[in-house]
């Protein structure tokens, strides 16, 4: 007893300090973490006053909503920036809370927390990727399903309402959500298998029809399979060259895939076990026709994350309960931990130079009393060969979201060459450019936090 006891405070702990340390990196790194995508979705939440849903994801919610309460309350930028950062570890906090404090379930608590410290450094600090908030549903999922202490109707109800708002996450969660269903014992899955294969027929007739035609582009790599593409892809080179830069980037994975199916075979857990491995090969066969001979970089390491998601649910669905093996998988997890989160400071300072360079752009434009420019960023870069944080496409949401800390009359908009020369941006000069494919009218603009003057970009001379 008294070991179980400690095992299950160590657990506690492990989340605990983990919560700790992600809350950190969020108050210390909120500017940082405006970067691309993310400091897009906040401009339009604060913009618009609402949630900014784009693709069906209504997930996007979760990483929207404390902005939001932030804007509607009359709180600064600043703060709703800095609530904006925070908004994956208050989703993570609520999650932890419902699994420890409702279902009693420890395992699912450091489940949740694994998947969102390895997503720290997974598409490099984004607080809004949307697979994150996927995965933490579909670990709730599994929790609620082989929950022995839920009334059956709330059980379903909530299994229905989780499973749902997962499959609206992101197209990778359908994988990692069938996978999850293949890993319950027959006795959870049977009472719940129906009612949520219907739900997934009705939300995938709705979101066919719905489809954006980005989506629709981005599942067009599915085409490849009929290829011999796939084929490629299990090439001795090309495994050599993926195995090299996984154990680069992702030796905890690696690990933690490992163990997981060291412990399943040496308790002859075949099926599991080959649902594990299956699992593996048909992401990477997935991933590598998405992403064929795509460099290691931001976009990479987000569609990287479906690894990281499906080692965490095989993991705690299937080795956890193995007693036994306990000690050594909470070794594992804690050394895991230790290593993410030396990578995340390890690359930090690349995005506070990035930030910076942005802060100095903010600061050039205002000497040169510009409130629209446009600057060349070519050749600039941050960080290694291995690590390299580019300038990407969000420089000019970035540097209105940082300049409008000082107030709506200092903001400020600096877009890059790139998104001058995009078509049809040079005609529309005189509105606000987010991205080259972006521009809004200069009525769009919410002037109680962006009042920017009616005037046109103009070259911006960098020091």
């Amino acid at each position: 007893m008294s070991a179980n006891r400690t095992l299950r405070w160590t657990t506690i702990g492990l989340c605990i300090g983990v919560l700790a340390y992600l809350a950190a990196f969020a108050l210390r790194f909120a500017d940082e973490r405006l970067y691309a995508d993310s400091g897009y979705y906040l401009f339009w939440t604060i913009n618009d006053l609402g949630f900014h849903i784009e693709h069906g994801r209504w997930v996007l919610a979760l990483a929207e909503w404390p902005a939001l309460l932030g804007a509607m309350s009359d709180s600064p930028m600043s703060a709703a920036i800095l609530a904006h950062s925070l908004a994956n570890v208050i989703f993570l906090v609520l999650t932890m809370c419902f699994a420890l404090y409702v279902l009693k379930d420890e395992r699912a608590a450091l489940a949740l927390a694994a998947s969102q410290l390895i997503g720290l450094t997974h598409g490099l600090f984004c607080p809004v990727f949307e697979l994150y908030y996927g995965t933490g549903l579909i670990i709730l999922l599994h929790a609620v399903v082989v929950n022995a202490l839920l009334n059956g109707r709330i059980k379903l109800l909530l299994a229905l309402m989780l499973f749902i708002l997962a499959l609206s996450s992101h197209p990778m969660a359908w994988l990692l959500l069938l996978g999850m269903l293949a890993l319950l014992d027959p006795r959870d899955r049977r009472p719940m298998l129906l009612p949520l294969l219907l739900a997934a027929l009705l939300f995938a007739v709705l979101r066919w029809y719905g489809m954006s035609v980005y989506e629709s582009a981005q599942l067009g790599f599915a085409k490849r399979l009929i290829s011999f593409a796939p084929l490629r892809l299990l090439a001795p080179q090309q495994l050599w060259h993926e195995a090299r830069r996984f154990v680069q980037h992702d030796p905890d994975v690696l690990a933690l895939a490992a163990t997981a199916a060291i412990i399943l075979a040496r308790a002859r857990q075949w099926r599991p076990l080959i649902i594990h491995l299956s699992g593996i090969v048909v992401l990477y066969i997935l991933t590598g026709l998405y992403l064929p001979d795509a460099p290691h970089d931001r976009y990479h390491e987000q569609v990287d994350f479906g690894f990281a998601a499906w080692t965490v649910l095989v993991l705690f669905s299937s080795c956890w309960a193995m007693l036994p093996w306990r000690p050594a998988i909470l070794t594992l997890v804690m050394l895991g931990f230790a290593y993410r989160i030396a990578e995340a400071e390890r690359i930090a300072p690349y995005y506070t130079a990035r930030t910076a360079w942005l802060e100095q752009l903010i600061q050039q434009a205002k000497d040169e009393q510009l409130r629209k420019a446009i600057i060349d960023p070519h050749g600039i870069s941050f960080g290694t060969a291995d690590d390299r944080v580019a300038p990407y496409w969000s420089p000019g949401v970035e540097t209105l979201l940082l300049s409008a800390r000082q107030g709506p009359d200092q903001a400020i908009s600096v877009i890059t060459t790139d998104d001058f020369d995009c078509p049809g941006v040079t005609e529309k000069l005189d509105k606000l450019v987010l991205r080259c494919w972006d521009v809004i009218e200069p009525e769009r603009v919410n002037k109680r936090f962006f009042d920017l003057p009616a005037s046109q970009y103009a070259p911006l001379v960098t020091k």
